[in-house]
């Protein structure tokens, strides 16, 4: 799923003239997409930010906007803690990334954490996807959890369970298909919780598999 946002990501910033490069001394803007599920991924972002410090210590500063379940979970001490940083984008909140970016201001940081998972959705099926890999592709159908087990923080930092609606699923994997994705991999942080109506996971997966171009479902 970071993996699928991070993608969206791209297609969010390209709309507003930005393009990815593998030259970061040549960056004006860093977005480090951060995940949760480890004990020690807030100090993975904080040695990564002290990196960049260093690497662009007699520079001109790059935006610095920390996205994802760090950023939900930790974006107030975040901000507070690393000057460095700019902005904090929570992962139901980065279809905003792009005006983020345009209004940054270094005097006042931005925090963005909002849980508004259905805006997110409706914003994100207008922004045409990159089609990198054409082959296989990632397509989420589900985020969040009801569960609160001790061990696990999603429900803090993605929200409660929301199961997108069933004909935005298959508008866009019709859309993939049609671009000449083969694979889809369905993507939830409880995927097999995914019910809309009267429609479950088992009801999507056997009407995508009416797609003929589709050679492979996963989930």
């Amino acid at each position: 799923m970071n993996e699928y946002d991070s993608n969206r990501i791209l297609d969010l910033v390209s709309k507003v003239g930005y393009s990815p490069t593998s030259d970061i001394d040549s960056s004006n803007c860093i977005i480090i997409n951060s995940c949760h599920i480890r004990e020690k991924a807030t100090d993975k972002i904080y040695h990564e930010v002290g990196r960049l410090k260093k690497r662009f210590a007699n520079k001109h500063k790059p935006t610095v906007i920390i996205s994802g379940c760090v950023a939900q979970a930790e974006g107030d001490i975040m901000i507070e803690k690393e000057k460095f940083i700019d902005a904090v984008v929570g992962p139901q909140s980065y279809h905003k990334i792009s005006r983020i970016i345009k209004n940054i201001d270094e005097k006042k940081k931005g925090n963005y954490t909002e849980f508004e998972t259905i805006e997110k959705f409706d914003f994100l099926k207008t922004i045409k996807r990159n089609n990198n890999n054409k082959v296989s592709a990632y397509l989420t159908i589900q985020e969040g959890c009801n569960k609160f087990c001790k061990f696990c923080v999603v429900p803090y930092t993605r929200g409660p369970e929301y199961s997108r609606p069933f004909k935005d699923i298959l508008s866009e994997a019709r859309n993939l298909v049609n671009d000449g994705i083969k694979e889809i991999t369905l993507l939830g942080q409880n995927v097999n919780a995914y019910k809309y109506n009267n429609k479950k996971l088992s009801d999507l997966i056997y009407k995508l598999n009416s797609f003929k171009e589709l050679k492979r479902i996963r989930y």
